[in-house]
């Protein structure tokens, strides 16, 4: 049903709590799986403002999917730089190029203002494939 599934992950957390479903998913339907990592970055006047580098983003995408690996999925890591803002057109971008036939998303915490500005990522994510778009819930802490 779902051979191919693309997992975006953001955080540590999102990892922890999305790759146990993933993989029960994976297995189940002897999936092959994407995992996506966006790096945000953002471009000022006076300077860049990372959260993570170029080589902590690329370790951790490939930790992810190495944790699928040892769990026994097929799986394999794609990492880019874009703008937050952007994130869920880089979703959909790798979903689309990978043939996709599910999207999981890691639990996406409200960003207010920039949600107010760019919209709702779930909503972007599901007006903008026709495959369906699981999304992890967040922890209240």
């Amino acid at each position: 049903m779902f051979s191919k599934i693309l997992v975006a992950v953001g955080s540590p957390d999102d990892a922890e709590e999305t790759v146990p479903v993933v993989t029960g998913l994976a297995k189940a339907f002897d999936s092959t799986v994407l995992v996506v990592h966006m790096r945000a970055r953002v471009v000022t006047s006076v300077a860049t403002l990372e959260k993570e580098s170029i080589p902590e983003s690329f370790r951790f995408g490939e930790e992810v999917a190495r944790t699928l690996v040892e769990a026994g999925v097929r799986a394999s890591s794609d990492i880019e730089s874009h703008r937050p803002e952007r994130l869920a057109e880089f979703i959909l971008e790798k979903a689309k190029e990978f043939g996709a036939e599910l999207i999981v998303v890691g639990s996406h915490h409200p960003h207010g203002l920039s949600d107010r500005m760019f919209g709702d990522l779930g909503k972007k994510l599901v007006h903008g494939t026709k495959c369906p778009v699981l999304m992890m819930p967040g922890n209240d802490d």
